[in-house]
């Protein structure tokens, strides 16, 4: 059994055993819950993720999703537990939708992938200045009421700074970088890492090479590098992990899957983080925001 504690914000499993056919127990993907069950505890979040080809079926696709995850979940080991997000609010057409999202186990919700939606516009949005539309300002106010986590990792600009000014709940970026360390438009300014701090909001670091370095190699290092700068922003309570496991078309050297996480946490020991601050990051930064929080 692993000593570590996991709790990862974001992955795309479950398209890959829907559209594949597999099972959440036991595959060939990036992460099951055979392997999860190796360590303390893992609290997975298993991301609804709308791709644009599904734009004009969303609301089926986002439904197939979410049964996937029920009817998959049943042989859950005990020290694993599963969440589900939205990531793409195409099938968001009304707030009626939205609750009964909530009433089917969704507490996350990325309002868009990275282009622009009738909610909120994405990462890849050339206009910068689009951001939430009328409608996305009722859908923040009513996840604000219901206590739906409002995810801001595929947001522009725009969209993140008009959500900061209207939202009461922590915000999160569920997998998102430090755009200091590696400038990409899905990373995360250090002025939009404060704000997400200051709400009591968290960041998972997301371990896709593109956002992690421009450098043609990429290793554990450079995911630590990220954590490394958002703590020298006053982040210890706000930095978790958001791997983005079967979202990626490639992975850091030395990790394949959620077999591999524990190795961050043990380089983060070797460097001198404190057990304290390693639990904070692992697991405890986000179960705040669910357990305290919602």
């Amino acid at each position: 059994m692993n000593k570590y504690s996991i709790f990862d914000t974001h992955c795309d499993t479950l398209c890959c055993v829907f559209d594949d056919r597999k099972s959440l127990m036991e595959n060939d993907c990036h992460a099951d819950f055979k392997r999860m069950a190796e360590y303390k505890n893992y609290t997975q979040v298993f991301a609804c993720f709308i791709d644009p080809v599904y734009k004009s079926c969303a609301v089926k696709r986002t439904m197939d999703l979410i049964d996937t995850f029920h009817s998959d979940n049943n042989n859950m080991p005990i020290n694993v537990k599963g969440i589900l997000s939205i990531e793409g609010g195409e099938g968001i057409y009304s707030l009626a939708a939205l609750r009964n999202y909530y009433k089917l186990g969704v507490r996350i919700a990325a309002l868009t992938w990275n282009y622009s939606n009738h909610i909120a516009s994405g990462a890849l949005e050339e206009d910068v200045t689009k951001g939430l539309t009328d409608f996305g300002r009722k859908v923040i106010e009513e996840m604000n009421r219901i206590g739906m986590l409002i995810d801001v990792s595929h947001l522009n600009r725009k969209s993140f700074y008009d959500i900061a000014e209207i939202t009461s709940m922590p915000i999160i970026a569920t997998h998102s970088c430090s755009d200091y360390i590696c400038p990409h438009p899905r990373n995360l300014t250090d002025e939009q890492f404060k704000i997400i701090r200051d709400t009591n909001g968290c960041v998972g670091i997301n371990f896709y090479p593109d956002f992690l370095t421009s450098n043609e190699k990429c290793g554990i290092d450079d995911i630590i590098r990220h954590i490394d700068h958002f703590m020298e922003l006053g982040g210890e309570n706000n930095i978790g992990i958001g791997a983005d496991f079967d979202g990626v078309d490639c992975l850091p050297d030395g990790i394949s899957g959620v077999q591999d996480m524990y190795k961050i946490f043990n380089r983060l020991s070797q460097l001198g983080y404190s057990d304290e601050q390693i639990e904070k990051i692992s697991h405890k930064n986000f179960k705040r925001i669910f357990i305290v929080e919602r």
